[in-house]
């Protein structure tokens, strides 16, 4: 394949792959007709047909007006083409015009003639060739570019394909055929966007979708300047602890209780209903049959439409010929003309008809902010079972298309929006970041109440991961926490093997067990809320 062959593409051994293969070639012909498509239409049409007239335009007769006729020559040539040198084609006929040589044959008015007649003849064929050469410049240049940007869009697309593959096999519970995360394979196809090629934005924007498919990885790696003190975290642990926990049906009704509306809601849906109707109308519509008003300009050959400024062509022998070349072509601008048929409609019909109504909602599920602690306390196995606990209510959360924020808080927070479609190379950072520093469970509580007051987290649980090895919180954040209980969200706490005593303040506390991998509830705040 030419492309690969010129090792252009490194297709990491890929095109074994039937479909892939496929899929490829099925992108080398969208490339190719692409380009063609593209260079069918130069940006010089303007430039092409004013030169067609100035060809058009005989040589006058007389001295005076051929001169004139190769100034308006320079003049349109420079217009298209101002970092051209043409200068010496004006000194050249300033030569002519005012010899200073004593050749007696200089000042014959024939021999004048003559050349300037010559000059104007060289003056068209320099811009003849100047324009020919522009175009393809211009096709050149198009088509490496978009070729360019097709084979940048295409090795995303091949390594993307292989992070895909590895993926596939290294964690197929999350990112398989049925995986949680979905299909990495379909993710990556459907993420290949060649519209637009030789667009450097959209470029861009196609090779940051590629980017973040690019980043997820089932390993660790490094940071950057992040804010805080960060550390890496092996991913590896976390992936084998979420084998051994993701069928477990305690954590998936933790998931359930996790943003449920409340019932009692209501929400608006349509009902579709036949009915009877009676219609009478008058149809109007268009036809060029009748020219009764003049609807704009077209290109044409209709004399009787003609607009006048062409007709005043024919007054000037030298443009008489530009008449007719336009008039065999269809090219004279001539009045478009239209008329109206109206038709007069009666009778009835039955026709579907959707009117709206209300019912309540019954138990769906709103968005959920879930907060990891990361501190020193939780480090070792609590933070292992936290992240595994984590990555297993996100996917579930995603399958689920519920909107789902995580914060990874120790004394100051760093937050990861696992919503939309690229959300899941997300996941990756969030589960490798620790603080191991110190404890501040308001820290998180702080940004996942900000969280709530946006539109699409406005319905959202909180649930708190942590060892409960941290104080109270403030009594500001503690009124705004009500607040938002007022609003019907809840705040929840995930213990993992606490042992700090309750925590009253939350709507539920559970212990999780990591020996048995049981949950009990240790507490439950009992407060019934009035509605507003």
């Amino acid at each position: 394949m030419k492309k690969e062959n010129n090792n252009t593409l490194n297709t990491h051994g890929l095109l074994e792959d039937p479909e892939i293969k496929a899929k490829f070639d099925e992108s080398l012909e969208e490339e190719t007709k692409q380009i063609e498509a593209k260079l069918v239409n130069p940006p010089f049409e303007e430039e092409k047909l004013t030169l067609f007239e100035h060809k058009c335009m005989k040589n006058s007769n007389s001295l005076e007006g051929l001169e004139k006729q190769i100034q308006n020559d320079l003049s349109s040539f420079k217009k298209f083409n101002p970092n051209q040198k043409i200068d010496f084609i004006e000194q050249n006929k300033n030569e002519i015009l005012n010899p200073k040589n004593s050749d007696k044959s200089a000042d014959d008015p024939k021999f004048k003639f003559d050349e300037i007649s010559k000059l104007r003849n060289f003056t068209i064929s320099k811009w003849s060739d100047t324009l020919d050469e522009k175009t393809q410049k211009w096709a050149e240049n198009t088509k490496n570019s978009m070729s360019n940007d097709f084979l940048k869009r295409m090795q995303a697309w091949f390594d993307a394909m292989l992070k895909a593959k590895e993926l596939e096999k290294q964690a197929p519970e999350l990112f398989g055929d049925d995986g949680l995360f979905g299909d990495a394979v379909d993710m990556v196809n459907n993420a290949l966007d060649l519209d637009n090629l030789g667009d450097l934005k959209y470029q861009k924007k196609v090779l940051g979708d590629f980017g973040d498919l690019s980043d997820i990885a089932v390993g660790s790696k490094g940071f950057g300047n992040q804010k805080g003190n960060l550390n890496r975290y092996s991913i590896a642990q976390i992936l084998n602890y979420f084998n051994m926990i993701k069928n477990n049906k305690a954590l998936m009704d933790i998931c359930d209780i996790l943003g449920r509306m409340q019932n009692e809601e209501k929400e608006l849906y349509k009902e579709k209903i036949m009915e009877l109707t009676a219609y009478s109308y008058t149809q109007t519509t268009p036809t060029k049959r009748y020219k009764e008003e003049i609807i704009g300009i077209t290109l044409g050959n209709d004399l009787e439409n003609i607009v006048p400024q062409e007709m005043s062509l024919l007054d000037d022998e030298d443009l008489e010929l530009l008449f007719d070349l336009k008039y065999i072509e269809n090219r004279l601008f001539c009045f478009e003309k239209q008329g109206l048929i109206s038709n007069q409609e009666e009778g009835q019909k039955e026709i579907e008809k959707e009117i709206e109504k209300e019912r309540k909602k019954e138990d769906q599920k709103g968005p959920i902010i879930i907060c990891v602690d990361t501190s020193g306390s939780m480090q070792g196995s609590p933070e292992t079972i936290a992240k595994a606990i984590t990555l297993m209510l996100t996917a579930k959360a995603r399958k689920e298309n519920r909107n789902c924020y995580l914060i990874n808080f120790s004394t100051s927070t760093i937050c990861t929006d696992m919503s939309g479609a690229m959300g899941i190379n997300k996941i990756n950072d969030f589960l490798e970041l620790s603080f191991n520093g110190g404890t501040d469970v308001g820290a998180g509580l702080r940004v996942g109440v900000e969280q709530m007051n946006k539109e699409n987290y406005k319905n959202s649980d909180l649930l708190v991961i942590s060892d409960g090895d941290f104080g109270y919180i403030d009594s500001n954040l503690h009124k705004q926490i009500e607040e938002k209980r007022k609003q019907k969200n809840k705040f929840y706490l995930l213990d993992v093997d606490g042992n700090s005593g309750k925590k009253d303040f939350f709507d539920k506390h559970w212990v999780y067990d990591s020996n048995t991998k049981n949950i009990r509830i240790l507490c439950e705040l009992k407060q019934q809320m009035k509605d507003d």
